[in-house]
């Protein structure tokens, strides 16, 4: 038995293939679960699309939040004609 590096390099490669077959079954699964959520979801009524946007905006983290609050209020007040009253703070000397 050889032990040289075409054997190393072929196990290596072996052991990568086989990870990355494992974690595409792992995603497969998980797509077939999130479709069954979906589902659920749908059979309860709710807004999926709606459900989607929640879940994207929970996902991002506390300063892209704001950012999307801070865009979505005014945006609500150019629509309705809502006066803003925004404090900017002064500059610290």
């Amino acid at each position: 038995m050889t032990t040289g590096f075409n054997t190393t390099a072929a196990d290596q490669l072996k052991q990568f293939a086989d990870r990355m077959e494992r974690l595409m079954d792992e995603i497969d699964g998980l797509k077939a679960d999130l479709k069954d959520l979906r589902s659920e979801v749908k059979s309860a009524g709710f807004n999926i699309k709606a459900l989607d946007k929640l879940v994207a905006i929970r996902r991002k983290d506390a300063g892209e939040q704001e950012a999307e609050l801070l865009n979505d209020l005014m945006l609500h007040a150019h629509a309705t004609g809502t006066p803003l009253d925004i404090v900017v703070p002064e500059p610290a000397e």
